[in-house]
């Protein structure tokens, strides 16, 4: 099937590589794949990604002063319409790696339109927990869908929980690996219909 010009982003704010959070990002870029649409994976740990230290330079010339691999990511996102953003719960929040992530895009906040997050992004949001509730972190997924929402309109189509990821991993449930491809397909449809 011939790659659709739109892209979708993959982005795991896990230090570890192939594991529950990871796992399921990837199938949801999978699933988008499988309907011609292009993807991208990052892990947010393989990069040298400084926290913002607040200079707000980028509210003046819309870019970050900083001279890390953020670089990468602002690259990637120029060229984004969706986002797959998945982050393990680590002392009942979003990890570090995904906060920091979060911190850097302040400088999409500026006043200049031509500095903003790229328009009409979609996204869909992974969270995986070791405890067994599965409603156990809803507050955080819905932290963060406002986040997303509220500074730089970005649309959550759907999102994706794994509760109890110690007992039973994503990686034994098929239900739940189906889910994530699914969300995939539906985010590409969308994509696809998209002005």
């Amino acid at each position: 099937m011939t790659t659709h010009a739109k892209k979708v982003i993959g982005i795991v704010g896990s230090p570890r590589h192939g594991k529950n959070t990871g796992t399921l990002v990837e199938r949801v870029l999978e699933g988008a794949k499988s309907k011609g649409v292009g993807t991208e994976l990052f892990y947010i740990s393989d990069y040298r990604i400084n926290p913002c230290d607040a200079c707000d330079a980028c509210m003046q010339t819309g870019e970050c002063v900083q001279d890390d691999d953020m670089r990468v990511f602002y690259s990637a996102l120029r060229e984004a319409k969706a986002l797959v953003l998945g982050t393990p719960i680590y002392f009942d929040h979003v990890s570090a790696q995904t906060k920091l992530l979060l911190d850097r895009l302040y400088l999409y906040t500026g006043p200049n339109p031509e500095h903003r997050f790229p328009k009409g992004v979609k996204s869909v949001l992974v969270a995986t927990w070791e405890a067994s509730n599965p409603e156990a972190y809803d507050d955080v997924i819905a932290w963060l869908q406002g986040r997303l929402s509220y500074y730089f309109d970005v649309e959550t189509i759907g999102v994706i929980k794994a509760s109890g990821t110690v007992t039973t991993p994503v990686s034994q449930r098929e239900e739940l690996l189906r889910e994530a491809f699914d969300t995939g397909v539906r985010l590409s449809e969308i994509l696809y219909n998209a002005k």
